[in-house]
């Protein structure tokens, strides 16, 4: 997959404080995968809301 190349202002102390956390060895890297580590959240908290019941009407009707 081709990559986009783009410009960015960054706090530099966050950016180090992410790619320690992170173990990256680049900005580059730093910033993919804090990307995966945000879309793979996105996804898995649709699943949990999607099969939890949270936000239904019965949410917590007992049966």
């Amino acid at each position: 997959m081709a990559h986009v190349q783009v410009s960015v202002r960054l706090d530099p102390v966050q950016l180090k404080r992410a790619r320690k956390a992170l173990a990256a060895k680049s900005v580059s890297e730093t910033l993919q995968k804090a990307l995966n580590l945000v879309t793979e959240k996105a996804a898995h908290d649709q699943v949990i809301r999607r099969y939890s019941g949270v936000g239904t009407a019965d949410a917590f009707a007992k049966d």
